[in-house]
């Protein structure tokens, strides 16, 4: 019992911590920390209430009618943080109230309702009665309900102009909270020990590496330096001598008119189907334009197109900036900006700002 306890007390610690960190770096316009602190906190109280009213890590039977509203509860709620990182500002009360809805029904209903539910010790005891109403609509909740809701990310709309995560991202965030629900359903209808901790375990690693993502690997201004670096302007791409290659000409036209790198998602293999080719062709073409590899080739524009920004005046946020141009990644950003200029974005500006000083005073 004791052991227990120091289980479910330290996860319920853990979540609580993130969940301060995130309130206390919280930004203002941006909602994604505040939600992000309030599914942690509430999985806080979650643990803590086990740990510290029930005491068990499992619970008394199988297939528990409040445990499975809290999951159904839980998992709906661990979505709400990515759908704002996705579509910041589409998740107004109305759609919270809306993707709340189920689970509140549910717990109303079953607590008003008086039924008198059979208490299932085992999973045979659950086999032997399943086809008992009280027993298959747990079922139904379990499997036609909590694990579909794992799934809810896919019907977002998702706008990579808009957006502030790749696709990529958003399918792996998918995944875990799929395998949470998986094992929660295990844990459901097994009451396993050992199942229960490596869905605590699953967790707490989502929580740990999701906090740590949203705190420093969000795009932010470097602190400013006080050694200026030289700024290397950003090479325009040029055409090779083979200016009649017709691959060459579409890939510039994809380039220049259509700017298909701010696409965040865009792929060797994405481009190479806009252009009706193959791998090998396109690299081939890509060199001839004048870029190193593919990645050379986003890269760079998404930089010129940064630089074009700052020049304008335009830059309000370097974050904001960056997004604006296809960059979602904090450390590729910096990266390429450092190799194609010579200097931090801050500096840049700082540069920037500079000249354009220099220039209303004449």
């Amino acid at each position: 019992m004791a052991l227990m306890q120091f289980v479910l007390g330290s996860a319920s610690c853990a979540f609580a911590l993130c969940a301060f960190i995130l309130w206390m770096r919280r930004c203002d316009g941006d909602r994604s920390r505040l939600t992000l602190s309030f599914v942690w906190m509430f999985l806080a109280l979650l643990f803590s209430s086990r740990a510290f009213v029930d005491g068990q890590l499992v619970p008394s039977g199988v297939l528990p009618p409040v445990n499975l509203v809290g999951g159904l509860l839980m998992v709906t709620l661990l979505c709400l943080y990515p759908i704002e990182v996705i579509r910041p500002g589409w998740l107004n009360a109305r759609r919270l109230f809306m993707l709340l809805l189920p689970a509140i029904l549910i717990g109303v209903i079953f607590y008003l309702s008086g039924i008198k539910l059979r208490q299932l010790q085992t999973f045979g005891d659950m086999l032997a009665h399943i086809g008992e109403p009280n027993v298959y609509w747990r079922l139904i909740l379990l499997f036609g309900i909590i694990l579909p809701s794992a799934l809810l990310l896919h019907v977002i709309p998702y706008n990579w102009m808009k957006s502030r995560v790749r696709l990529r991202w958003i399918r792996h965030y998918t995944y875990t909270i799929l395998l949470i629900s998986a094992l929660y359903a295990v844990f459901m209808l097994t009451r396993s020990a050992s199942v229960s901790v490596v869905h605590l375990f699953v967790c707490l690693t989502l929580a740990m590496i999701v906090t740590y993502e949203e705190l420093f690997a969000r795009f932010c201004l470097p602190s400013d330096c006080p050694t200026e670096l030289p700024v290397e302007p950003v090479k325009a791409s040029s055409l090779s001598e083979e200016e009649d290659n017709p691959l060459v000409i579409r890939l510039n036209h994809l380039l220049e008119e259509e700017k298909v790198w701010k696409n965040p998602d865009l792929t060797v293999a994405s481009l190479a189907q806009m252009l009706g080719t193959n791998r090998s062709y396109l690299a081939q073409a890509i060199q001839e334009a004048g870029y190193v590899n593919f990645a050379d080739l986003i890269n760079r524009h998404r930089v010129q197109a940064f630089c074009c920004i700052a020049e304008d005046g335009k830059v309000k946020s370097v974050q904001d900036a960056f997004f604006l141009v296809g960059f979602r990644s904090k450390e590729t950003a910096l990266r390429s900006f450092k190799k194609y200029t010579g200097s931090l974005p801050s500096e840049y500006l700082m540069k920037v700002a500079t000249n354009r000083s220099k220039t209303s005073e004449l």
